[in-house]
């Protein structure tokens, strides 16, 4: 399974010039704890940073400062881990794994944000994975006996 058939496809966007406010705002609306910082140099959606509502709040505290009057730019994990749509569910938990990270924006091959993939979103499909894996061992006995 490729990680482009799991990952969120709503994803909230927003530029490097937009307010702490405006973010907020966006993630309470859409019921979201990570939003994408997209180029705005471009005509397509890059990704060049991540924002989570953890990064809010440590901003309020470090800059003691009106949310309207901090920029996403000040903030962000800039040229966060992206994921390519392509890539297994296997080689995602490793890349996830490796860089301490627990959600990652998924692009295209042009580098274009389709998606956000997350732990959860890849904790769900492996223990779909495993229960399938269980309902196929706990048919085999009841197989084998029928046969003998």
């Amino acid at each position: 399974m490729k990680v482009s058939e799991i990952c969120s496809r709503g994803v909230v966007s927003v530029t490097e010039s937009a307010s702490l406010r405006d973010v907020a705002a966006a993630m309470a609306k859409h019921r979201v704890g990570t939003v994408v910082v997209i180029s705005k140099f471009s005509e397509r959606a890059v990704p060049v940073g991540i924002i989570t509502d953890r990064d809010i709040v440590r901003a309020q505290l470090e800059h003691v400062a009106d949310l309207s009057r901090v920029r996403v730019a000040d903030v962000m994990t800039r040229s966060p881990l992206t994921l390519y749509s392509e890539e297994t569910l296997g080689t995602a938990i490793e890349i996830l794994r490796g860089r301490g990270v627990r959600r990652a924006p998924v692009v295209n091959a042009h580098g274009e944000l389709i998606g956000l993939v997350s732990t959860d979103d890849l904790i769900g499909e492996v223990a779909r994975q495993v229960s399938a894996m269980a309902q196929m061992l706990q048919r085999q006995p009841s197989r084998e006996r029928h046969q003998a």
